[in-house]
């Protein structure tokens, strides 16, 4: 089974435009409790500045962008990428995609 989101820390707030949202690092799935020292303060930097570049592709509904995992490739998606959670304002998943870097 999948692991779920459970709750995720603030790193900052994002605006684009009218849009708005919360930029955070998950720390605690069914699966798995994030050390205390992850994520540095460069990678929180890092991920804050991709969720801006990201801001057009939320979901109108999403007010919270959660790291579930860092930059990173996989089988299924070659891109360097992150996962994440879009959240609602009731702390619901709405979807879990990747985001990526924009140059």
């Amino acid at each position: 089974m999948a692991a779920r989101y459970v709750s995720s820390q603030l790193i900052k707030t994002v605006t684009s435009g009218s849009k708005t949202v919360a930029a955070e690092f998950v720390d605690k799935t069914t699966a798995w409790v994030r050390p205390s020292a992850y994520p540095s303060a460069q990678l929180k930097n890092m991920f804050a500045a991709v969720v801006e570049q990201n801001m057009g592709s939320y979901s109108a509904q999403t007010t919270r962008v959660a790291m579930k995992e860092s930059e990173h490739q996989s089988d299924v998606d070659k891109r360097m990428h992150y996962t994440v959670y879009e959240l609602d304002s009731n702390g619901a998943v709405i979807q879990t995609r990747h985001i990526v870097q924009q140059v």
